[in-house]
């Protein structure tokens, strides 16, 4: 019994902290999760007083672990409180008093903490037998009981409330998760084995066996409770959440759990077998760090079927669309091992492909053979200047040996156009001349294998309009999720304020973009909108009173937000969305001159300036929400 009471206290602390590390990770912006991280917290500091508690073999030691675990208990009354305001506040009811009234608690949990620290007002004389040690009564002890049954009351009212004021049958069923399990962090550290008098009628193993029940239903509870706060305030779809929570299981509980459970069941085993505990531990831990993994990867995906049921199609497609995207690394090989096989054909040294870049010039995309050679022939005839003779060459059919009048000599090299099936120009393939000259077997493999460059290019071009729609579309589809999540969440005083939360406005993408652009004056900046935003309206005091300096103030957090680490290398990505942000809108330079020493051209800066946008707006409605809780 002893055993199995020591297993379930483990198990308890390693459920508890693992899902505090999870909510305080996911959700950590929302008053909810942090009360509720409070009472997770007291949980974990009695579970691991506990399992100290029970290898502990020192007086000292055992009665310094008895007083410390009071900080834990004492902070889960308070936890309570706050949880209980921060769920009536998030449904509407916001009151000042219940503000007071949660620092209060705090204060009153400290005074406790401080008296079970020293003195005999709270704890008293105490008795140590093993695991069962814990101290007596002391003449306060009965306030403090009090004090916790009236939080826990007053939490299950507040529970109460908000799923009467709830509005969508999801809200109330996740209320009640939430009701059915809120006793869990206070069955899980209240000192029951304080109250005088538990040892004349209970022997050890029936307390232990008690202790061992309520820490399996106290890790079940807590799972389910954080499961049920998990949604509130969390802006995303319930899908994402759900395989978010699931996969925190597995990784952490399901986990931690299974290896506590072979350690403390090793000895037996040793005993058993009649092997030394250091072999069988070596072998036990090599079998568990190669099985776990793969026991999880195995189960993670009919785990992810329960979640994804209704939307199992679309989901499996999207998983297996990077095995199947055509990238542009797959290009490139696809292109060399092309001309490898067109030069040796050919017995020719030296080959090339030419496709437009992003700023609709042209680059060598790849080359086989002598760099130099290339190098030294583009120079000579700039691919800008020779590309529209090789546009304005006429199409052959497709399939059809290409004539001799398709390829145009330069210099020692041949150039054939390539084009999409619908007859779009995508570029040229250029190979050495052969000595032998183009005979119909040298260009009709030229054509059969130009033919595969052609659909690969064509691919490519035609991946990156769909992904650069997705791209675009990405602010609209953010603000439908956190419109969807609003209505599911909502009560009757969150719909009052529904219709005026400006970052739920279809055209609220579109609203950024213009105040940016007149960021130093303007109609779309001084009437935009935009100067309803909470964030805007909370910082016209500190700006004189002017609500278009306000929104400038907001718009330049948000840009400031988007600056990378100064030890990120300063060309990649995120540099340069920063960099386009502030040299175009808050220091107003003009296009061409960014480009100019942003090295690229504008074509690609106003691709770049779009995606940078993008960013502005997601920090804009991460802001407005954070504003909100």
């Amino acid at each position: 019994m002893l055993r199995l009471n020591d297993l379930l206290s483990a198990s308890v602390l390693i459920v508890a902290f693992s899902l505090l590390a999870y909510i305080a990770l996911q959700n950590w912006h929302t008053a909810i999760a942090r009360a509720l991280c409070v009472l997770l917290t007291g949980v974990v500091i009695v579970s691991g007083g506990d399992v100290l508690l029970g290898q502990a073999e020192h007086d000292a030691t055992i009665q310094f672990l008895l007083r410390a675990q009071w900080l834990g208990i004492t902070l889960v009354p308070a936890g309570y409180v706050h949880l209980s305001d921060a769920l009536l506040s998030y449904s509407g009811l916001l009151s000042r008093r219940r503000r007071w009234l949660v620092a209060l608690s705090y204060g009153l949990s400290l005074g406790f903490f401080a008296l079970a620290l020293s003195g005999d007002l709270l704890l008293r004389g105490g008795i140590a037998r093993g695991p069962l040690a814990q101290f007596g009564a002391g003449p306060l002890f009965g306030l403090f009981a009090i004090y916790f049954a009236i939080t826990i009351g007053g939490g299950l009212w507040a529970v109460w409330q908000v799923r009467r004021l709830a509005l969508t049958p999801t809200l109330r069923r996740r209320l009640t998760y939430l009701g059915a399990t809120f006793l869990a962090p206070g069955l899980a550290v209240f000192p029951y084995l304080v109250i005088a008098g538990t040892y004349d009628f209970l022997s050890n193993n029936v307390v232990l066996l008690l202790s061992a029940m309520g820490a399996a239903g106290v890790a079940m509870m807590i799972t389910i409770m954080v499961y049920s706060i998990a949604f509130q305030g969390l802006l995303l779809p319930d899908r994402l959440i759900k395989q978010d929570f699931i996969r925190w299981g597995l990784y952490g509980p399901f986990v931690g759990v299974t290896i506590i459970l072979f350690l403390r069941s090793t000895p037996v085993l040793a005993k058993t077998v009649g092997l030394p505990l250091e072999t069988l531990l070596t072998f036990g831990v090599m079998i568990m760090t190669v099985l776990m993994p793969i026991f999880v990867s195995k189960i993670k995906p009919y785990l992810d079927a329960l979640v994804y049921r209704q939307d199992r199609a679309e989901i499996d497609y999207l998983r297996t669309l990077p095995r199947n995207t055509f990238t542009y690394a797959d290009l490139r090989s696809l292109l060399e091992n092309t001309l490898v096989v067109i030069c040796g054909a050919l017995r020719v040294d030296t080959g090339f492909v030419a496709a437009p870049d992003d700023a609709n010039s042209y680059m060598v995309k790849t080359l086989v053979g002598a760099r130099r050679l290339v190098k030294r022939f583009v120079a000579e005839h700039p691919l800008n200047e020779m590309m529209p003779r090789l546009q304005a060459a006429a199409p052959g059919e497709p399939g059809a040996i290409p004539p001799l009048d398709m390829f145009l000599r330069y210099d020692g090299f041949c150039m054939l156009p390539l084009r999409s099936p619908e007859g779009d120009f995508l570029g040229a393939l250029g190979v050495a001349y052969p000595q032998g000259g183009l005979t119909p077997e040298a260009r009709r493999l030229i054509g059969v294998l130009a033919h595969q460059m052609e659909l690969a290019l064509a691919t490519v071009q035609m991946q990156q309009r769909l992904f650069d729609t997705l791209r675009g579309m990405g602010p609209e589809m953010q603000l439908l999720q956190v419109l969807n999540t609003r209505l599911e969440q909502a009560t009757p005083a969150s719909l009052d304020t529904l219709e005026a939360e400006v970052a739920l406005l279809p055209e609220f993408p579109q609203l950024v973009k213009d105040a940016l652009t007149h960021y130093w004056g303007g109609p779309k900046l001084s009437d935009s909108p935009l100067l309803g935003l909470r964030t805007v309206r909370r910082l016209i005091g500190d700006q004189g009173g002017s609500p278009t300096r306000a929104l400038q103030a907001v718009l330049r957090q948000a840009i400031e937000n988007l600056r990378p680490d100064d030890q990120l290398d300063p060309s990649a990505q995120e540099w340069l969305l920063y960099n386009i942000l502030e040299l175009r809108f808050l220091q107003g330079k003009r296009t061409r001159d960014i480009a100019e020493r942003l090295a690229m051209s504008e074509s690609d800066f106003y691709r770049k300036q779009r995606i940078a946008v993008e960013e502005v707006v997601r920090q804009l409605a991460l802001m407005e929400e954070s504003e909100s809780q």
